[in-house]
């Protein structure tokens, strides 16, 4: 057989295999199997490509917070270290399993934007639906680093999907489904409320709107929502609104300028995120005029719906640069693009031929197998000689270090560890008796850890060598009776595959309990 010959069996193949997996609604097997690849693949590239450094401070603050579940933290709202908390009670405290987690909720979030592209397109559409999705870099690579933000992959679209049955159905299981998987976006990251904000925004260019809204359907999704949201509201009025006070302490803008230039950008930069797929889409579709006045605004009010939500989307986040006077930051949208791919889609004008598309899906699989084996490594050897940040190279060997030290002096499991918020929150994580951590030593943003804790058990700190403020924060949190019985200076010299990084010097400073337990 000749190669022509060959190339054209294979790729005759996967469009068989294409259409038996992805015809219909019906049809699971095809999305379930890319989710499964998706899962694998990518978290093996970032088991590779972040195995010479350890975890992203955001990961190892999350964790800390997740071995203490509440109804909100002082960052954030509790979702991200409910799910995490969840997690590591099954799986074991390692790398490997933090990146199984955020590459599950990305393939999650692929598996919700399904249910609502098998909705609109079928066969090959239904396919690239998804491949546009990771033509942006939100699912494989931001993804990793699972915060607030990457929570909010998997939750956006499953709201959207359950409001969408809820309005089509006026279902009283699909109505409460929506307003708890609303709020349970919101209890993500409050940023939802531009999701709750353009899904409103899509009712309204409905002509049913009045239907729906003298409905029960919007009062039980109302109602389902405010409970699932019950025990954080009064969480956030017990704690004088920590998260939002912190929000805008943060993200507060400096001047009206500033906010006037800062919207703008935030759209542009949206767009280019948006590009790829954007191009891809129109070299496989070739849409004429009449198509893609069909895709800006549908004559269907279903598809209008998912036009306007998606608008609603970004346009609400810049419109409130100006009402709130906060600065935005582009990666705040990544949940936002799921529509992006269904709306391009959706109109019936809009043909997809099956070669085009299988040849799309073996770019795909191309890129991957290239990123896992041949990428990964060269961004080990990137991340291990760059100059990371929050000294990630260290992280595992101090957590140890600190750990060894705490137990040659008290012959106990060390309880807590302060000191600098992104070397507290590692040896957390990295030590093996995973102690508490507050950031700065400031403990009034961790409840779990009272003066009288540190009092009765003792704690560690761990600073850089020679930051004295450091230092001075950690014996000050301990009240005027905290005085370091043993002061450690640690010299960690990171190896990956035969090469060292320059060595770094730690302070560990060691605190026995103050009375017998």
């Amino acid at each position: 057989m000749s190669l022509a010959g060959w190339r054209d069996g294979v790729l005759t193949s996967i469009e068989n295999l294409i259409d038996a997996g992805f015809h219909g609604r019906e049809r699971n097997s095809g999305p379930l199997a890319f989710v499964a690849l998706f899962i694998l693949a990518w978290t093996a590239f970032q088991i590779v490509a972040f195995s010479s450094i350890g975890l992203h401070p955001d990961l190892t603050e999350l964790f800390g917070w997740s071995r203490h579940p509440a109804a909100g933290y002082y960052k954030h709202p509790p979702l991200g270290a409910l799910m995490t908390a969840a997690w590591f009670s099954v799986f074991p405290v390692r790398d490997w399993a933090y990146q199984l987690l955020a590459m599950t909720n990305a393939g999650a979030a692929l598996l919700f934007t399904d249910l609502i592209a098998r909705r609109y397109v079928s066969g090959g559409k239904r396919l690239t639906v998804l491949l546009l999705l990771l033509c942006m870099p939100f699912l494989q690579f931001h993804g990793q680093r699972f915060g607030a933000n990457q929570v909010l992959l998997a939750t956006w679209p499953l709201a959207t999907y359950c409001f969408l049955r809820a309005f089509n159905t006026r279902d009283a299981f699909w109505s409460l489904a929506a307003g708890a998987a609303a709020a349970l976006a919101m209890l993500g990251k409050y940023y939802s409320v531009f999701l709750i904000g353009g899904l409103i925004l899509a009712v309204l260019s409905h002509p049913a709107r009045w239907s729906y809204l003298r409905s029960l359907s919007p009062w039980l999704t109302v109602a389902a929502g405010f409970i699932v949201l019950a025990p954080h509201l009064r969480w956030l009025v017990e704690t004088g609104y920590q998260p939002i006070v912190y929000a805008f302490s943060i993200h507060s803008s400096p001047s009206a300028l500033k906010e006037f230039i800062n919207a703008p950008r935030f759209l542009a930069v949206c767009a280019g995120y948006a590009a790829l797929p954007v191009v891809i889409y129109w070299l496989l579709a070739r849409p004429d005029r009449a198509t893609v006045m069909d895709t800006i605004w549908p004559a269907d009010p279903e598809r209008r719906m998912l036009v306007v939500a998606l608008a609603g989307f970004f346009l609400l986040p810049a419109l409130s640069v100006f009402v709130f006077g906060v600065m935005l930051s582009s990666l705040w949208t990544m949940p936002a693009y799921f529509l992006l791919p269904i709306v391009l889609l959706s109109p019936p004008s809009v043909v997809l031929a099956r070669r085009p598309v299988a040849i799309f899906a073996v770019a795909m699989l191309a890129f991957t197998f290239i990123a896992v084996v041949g990428i990964a490594p060269v961004l080990a050897v990137r991340n291990f000689t760059g100059n990371d940040e929050g000294d990630r190279a260290y992280l595992a060997d101090l957590g140890r270090a600190v750990t060894n030290a705490w137990h040659d002096r008290l012959h106990r499991p060390l309880p807590i560890v302060l000191g600098a918020t992104h070397l507290a929150d590692g040896t957390g994580f990295y030590s093996p008796d995973h102690p508490d951590s507050a950031p700065d030593s400031v403990i009034a943003v961790a409840p779990w850890i009272t003066p009288e804790r540190l009092a009765r058990e003792g704690y560690a700190a761990v600073c850089a060598a020679g930051d004295n403020d450091c230092v001075g924060r950690a014996e000050r949190a301990g009240g005027t009776q905290a005085a370091p019985a043993d002061r450690v200076i640690v010299d960690i010299t990171p190896y990956f595959f035969g090469r060292s990084r320059a060595p770094a010097r730690f302070t560990v400073l060691i605190f026995p309990p103050q009375s017998r337990q």
